[in-house]
C-alpha cells in the first residue's frame, strides 16, 4: 500500500517520513533504502527519492558504501565511544565559553522549552529532533561557522544513538530535560567549569546506558 505524505513540499515530507521510520526502527539496521523502493512506496519521482536519500546520508541516518545501496548503519561499541568522545570535546568547551559570556540566546531558550514539551510525550522522532536542536543552538550561538559545521557533522551522526536510547527506554526524557536545565543554569550563572562538567556528564550517562544495552 502506498504511504501518503503530509501537505508540505514533497521533498521535505519525504525526508521527514523516512527519518521518522528510521528513528523508530521501522526501517532497521542494514535495510537497503533504494531510489526505486522509495519512489515506488511513496509514489514520487526517482529524483525526489534520490534527493531524500542523500539528505539522510548527510544527516548520518543512512550510509552508502562503494557501489552499494544506502543502509541504516550499525552502531558498534567503538563507533558509539568515538562519537560520544568527539561530541564531548566540542560541546564541553563550547558550554564553558558560553558560561564565560553568560550567553543564552533566544534560540537556545526556545529549543530548550521545545525539548521539555517533547519530553512530556513519547514521540521518538520529536524527542531526537528537539534534543539535537537544543545542543545545536548552544554551539551555534558562539557564532563560529567552522565550529558549527564540525558539530553538525557529529551530532547528525549521533541521531541513531539518541533514537536507540529512547526506543530501548534507557533514559527517561524527563531526566534528559533535567540535565539540559543544569547546563542552562550553569551557563546563566557564569559557572565555567560546571558548565563543561554538566555537558560531559550529560553525554557520559547516555553513553554508559547505550553501551550496556548494546552489549546485552
Amino acid at each position: 500500500m502506498p504511504i501518503r505524505l503530509a501537505t508540505q513540499s514533497i521533498g521535505e515530507a519525504l525526508v521527514a517520513s523516512l527519518r521518522e521510520r528510521i528513528l523508530t526502527e521501522e526501517i532497521g539496521v542494514g535495510t537497503p533504502v533504494t531510489e526505486v523502493s522509495v519512489a515506488r512506496k511513496y509514489e514520487v519521482a526517482r529524483q525526489t527519492a534520490k534527493a531524500a536519500i542523500e539528505r539522510l546520508v548527510a544527516e548520518g541516518l543512512l550510509e552508502r558504501g562503494a557501489h552499494r545501496s544506502a543502509r541504516v548503519p550499525l552502531l558498534g561499541e567503538a563507533r558509539v565511544r568515538d562519537l560520544y568522545f568527539t561530541r564531548g570535546v566540542v560541546e564541553a568547551r563550547a558550554y564553558e565559553l558560553l558560561a564565560e559570556r553568560r550567553l543564552l540566546t533566544p534560540e537556545v531558550l526556545r529549543t530548550y522549552e521545545e525539548f521539555r514539551s517533547s519530553a512530556a510525550g513519547s514521540d521518538v522522532a520529536s524527542l531526537v529532533q528537539t534534543d539535537v536542536a537544543f545542543h545545536r543552538a548552544l554551539v551555534d550561538s558562539l557564532g563560529s561557522e567552522r565550529l558549527t559545521q564540525v558539530h553538525t557533522l557529529i551530532i547528525n551522526e549521533m541521531r541513531l544513538c539518541l533514537a536507540q536510547v529512547q526506543n530501548a527506554h534507557l533514559l527517561p526524557p524527563a531526566s534528559i530535560a533535567e540535565e539540559h536545565e543544569r547546563i542552562v543554569e550553569a551557563i546563566r550563572a557564569g559557572e565555567v567549569r560546571r558548565a563543561g562538567e554538566e555537558g560531559l556528564q550529560h553525554l557520559e550517562r547516555a553513553q554508559e546506558k547505550l553501551l550496556e544495552h548494546l552489549r546485552g
